[in-house]
């Protein structure tokens, strides 16, 4: 699901090209295989443990599809302008194959988070998928330390092995900085999703520091939680630089909730974590000039660049689109923006959104409530896949919903798989006692 730039096949030319991604293949794959292995049960039902949030997920899917009624019934008596800074031209907007293909997107993903949910419902297959991630995480680490030294030695960068999309938007890894410095983007189409790859599975190597056990082992476990911080500073991205702070926050948050870390500790570290981060920034700042220059450059002056402003722009336009038609939207796929609340108002109206944030509140409000000690090892899942849901969303609410990657539909499912409170009451549950014989 992080391979967003590396396409299985590639259709249309160079500017309206688009590609089949990897993770869309392989989810493709297992999809029919677990079609497979149900048909010879003849079982289809979902696990009624994790019911409600995959029929609240269901719900948005639909409204989805039947916001699709709006561009037809809009039928070119509204203009959509273009998303790119400086364009102005503008496009009426019908119903087209692309409202589809966006759809069948976002079907799709629903379809994997689900099945991901009903799969990790048991310790072993949630930790054996834990593994297979975070392996996946160190792969693209490893790949953007790669394209830091290219970048910094001019050797050429090998894009056709993982930047093989077709699709103009997955063009991420030929970004440089006004002031020259390359951009870090991996295996994914932007630095910016790079970042928010690895800043939602840092929470998989945190429970080794809290010595409350590891995916591959404490000392693995902690060195890769270093090397992500080094990608994440290296990708020069203002989304990994907001996302470190975001998941800081929600980490002290979520320990406090299981009473791992009492008020007390929470300020001194707290205090102690900023002191020390504000002491290595402003020494970097002043004895290092390239560092001072990719920090204005990337971070203080993001809102008055080109980058930002476009930004700003495509969520001006959504939002009015959605002032003119404020139920339904005008249909899914219709409008970009670079907002995950005004993506969903302007293509699936107040209806959409509602639903939407009603399924994530379901699932975080179950984890919420069930979070416990981080001792059993679905304690310890819970609180993992809680963070990172929370981190995902807080990130998307200030750039996207990036509907079409795997990242978001497989922490939806672990979420919506340790959601399920009656396996947490099932494992928290003393033994049977065996029943004295009468005499």
């Amino acid at each position: 699901t992080l391979f967003s730039a590396t396409s299985a096949a590639n259709f249309g030319d160079d500017e309206n090209g688009s590609g089949l991604q990897v993770w869309m293949l392989f989810g493709f794959l297992w999809l029919l295989r677990l079609l497979l292995d149900h048909l010879s049960t003849l079982s289809f039902a979902i696990d009624r443990r994790i019911l409600r949030p995959c029929l609240w997920l269901v719900g948005f899917l639909a409204i989805a599809s039947f916001s699709l009624v709006m561009p037809a019934f809009i039928n070119g008596r509204l203009a959509i302008r273009s998303p790119i800074l400086g364009d102005f031209s503008e496009t009426p907007l019908y119903l087209t194959s692309h409202n589809f293909t966006q759809l069948l997107y976002l079907i799709f993903g629903g379809i994997i988070a689900i099945c991901v949910a009903h799969s990790n419902l048991r310790d072993e297959d949630r930790q054996q998928t834990e593994k297979v991630i975070l392996l996946s995480a160190i792969f693209i680490s490893a790949w953007g330390l790669f394209q830091f030294f290219c970048n910094a030695t001019g050797f050429p960068y090998p894009d056709y092995v993982f930047n093989n999309s077709g699709s103009a938007s997955a063009k991420g890894f030929m970004q440089t900085l006004d002031i020259g410095v390359g951009r870090i983007s991996s295996v994914t189409v932007e630095p910016s999703e790079f970042a928010k790859s690895l800043i939602t599975l840092l929470p998989l190597t945190f429970p080794a520091w809290l010595k409350k056990g590891s995916v591959i082992s404490r000392p693995i476990d902690r060195l890769i939680t270093l090397l992500f911080i080094l990608l994440l500073v290296l990708s020069t991205s203002s989304t990994a630089y907001f996302g470190l702070l975001a998941l800081a926050m929600v980490t002290v948050l979520l320990l406090l909730r299981t009473g791992d870390l009492s008020l007390k500790r929470a300020f001194n570290y707290s205090l102690f974590a900023v002191a020390a981060t504000a002491a290595v920034i402003a020494a970097a700042l002043m004895s290092i000039p390239i560092v001072s220059d990719i920090a204005s450059t990337a971070v203080l002056d993001k809102s008055s660049s080109g980058s930002g402003l476009e930004r700003l722009m495509t969520i001006q336009l959504a939002f009015q689109y959605f002032q003119k038609y404020p139920f339904l939207g005008i249909g899914w796929g219709s409008a970009g923006a670079h907002d995950l609340i005004v993506k969903l108002l302007s293509n699936v109206g107040i209806i959409g959104t509602i639903v939407f944030l009603g399924a994530m509140g379901y699932v975080v409000r179950a984890n919420w409530r069930a979070l416990e000690k981080l001792i059993l090892p679905v304690n310890i899942s819970r609180w993992v896949w809680l963070l990172a849901l929370i981190v995902f969303l807080i990130i998307s609410a200030a750039t996207e919903f990036p509907l079409v990657f795997g990242n978001f539909w497989l922490i939806l499912g672990m979420t919506i798989a340790t959601s399920s409170k009656s396996v947490y009451s099932r494992l928290q549950s003393p033994a049977p006692q065996p029943t004295p014989i009468k005499e």
